[in-house]
């Protein structure tokens, strides 16, 4: 990976979290009641506004590097995750068996918080197939706050994982709850046949005309293309790959090419692109010239605690009309289930 896309993830959560407590009303209030000193108890929980600033900063630069430095990291998660931990000096991590990707900076709080403690209760009222309910998670909470974070600066985030590790799941339930009113998406699926044109033809379906030769979405959204198995498309002889290409140009220089017309420019804005692969298929390697555009997190599959929250919601919701001996017997049904399954994929 491309050493400057860490320095520039870095910034850019940096800078979005910076400007969230500079501007978010519940914010300005806290730090404003500390500063002035109206509520002592405040001032006894968190010293002086200097202090508590410190303690801001410092949450802030680790949370920012835990997904600038650390998002790619898969293997090394348990070392990077003790290393964080070893030199966060003024805002301790709790002393548990936690990862530090488990965690998100509560700044009213000025500690670190569980993301599964913040994660929402499934629709119990959901009627449609089971194949299509997505249960939120600590996974998918998270991966919601980052998109959000990313989204003010366009800066894409790339997701990689094997199958079943949630990558489309993760965009697909960003978009059912985003506002339609800022954001439009669009989903574009590549496999070994997609060329640049191609490509293309599916980002002009997706973007009108503004004036002159700008395009883009209407006037005051953004356009979200999530761009599924982004490294499936041939590698020509040249040792890259077209579709690849043109998204490097459109993100460095927001433009493309009228295809009848070469010598005719057209200029793309307020355009963002969301892409994921499975490094097992297609390309094994990006182009380090478009990654580096980009925030990678690598996925791994659900582990235990997942699995708990998922199933769990599900069969809790499908026992409520049940006698309570019923309702008991959820989760051992899911812990006999889950170890029967480990234990198939470990000896099949």
């Amino acid at each position: 990976m491309c050493l400057m896309a860490y320095i520039q993830s870095l910034t850019h959560i940096i800078d979005y979290l910076y400007e969230e407590i500079r501007t978010e009303k519940k914010y300005t209030e806290f730090f404003k009641k500390l500063k002035d000193n109206t509520e002592p108890e405040l001032t006894a929980r968190f010293g002086s506004y200097e202090e508590a600033m410190k303690l801001v900063y410092e949450g802030i630069f680790v949370f920012a590097m835990i997904w600038s430095f650390g998002g790619p990291h898969l293997e090394e998660r348990i070392w990077f995750s003790n290393t964080i931990k070893q030199r966060s000096t003024k805002i301790r991590f709790p002393e548990a068996t936690n990862q530090v990707y488990d965690y998100c900076f509560d700044v009213l709080e000025l500690k670190w918080e569980l993301w599964q403690d913040s994660v929402e209760k499934m629709d119990p009222n959901f009627e449609g197939l089971y194949s299509n309910l997505i249960v939120p998670t600590a996974e998918t909470s998270r991966q919601i706050r980052l998109i959000n974070i990313h989204k003010q600066s366009r800066r894409g985030l790339f997701y990689v994982g094997i199958a079943g590790t949630g990558k489309t799941t993760i965009l697909k339930n960003y978009f059912a709850r985003m506002n339609r009113e800022e954001v439009i998406a669009a989903t574009v699926n590549l496999n070994s046949y997609t060329d640049s044109q191609a490509f293309q033809v599916v980002l002009e379906s997706n973007v009108q005309k503004r004036f002159g030769r700008q395009y883009g979405p209407p006037i005051g959204k953004k356009l979200l293309l999530f761009i599924d198995d982004i490294n499936m498309p041939t590698v020509d002889e040249y040792g890259t790959q077209q579709p690849i290409c043109l998204i490097r140009q459109i993100i460095d220089y927001e433009l493309v090419y009228d295809r009848a017309a070469l010598s005719e420019q057209k200029f793309m804005k307020d355009v963002m692109f969301l892409a994921c692969m499975n490094p097992k298929s297609g390309s094994f390697n990006i182009d380090l010239r478009l990654q580096r555009h980009f925030t990678t997190v690598a996925l791994s599959l659900p582990d235990n605690v997942a699995l708990m929250t998922i199933y769990g919601q599900i069969l809790h919701n499908h026992f409520a009309n049940f006698d309570q001996q019923c309702k008991e017997m959820v989760d051992k049904i899911i812990n006999a289930t889950t170890s029967v399954f480990n234990a198939i994929t470990k000896d099949p």
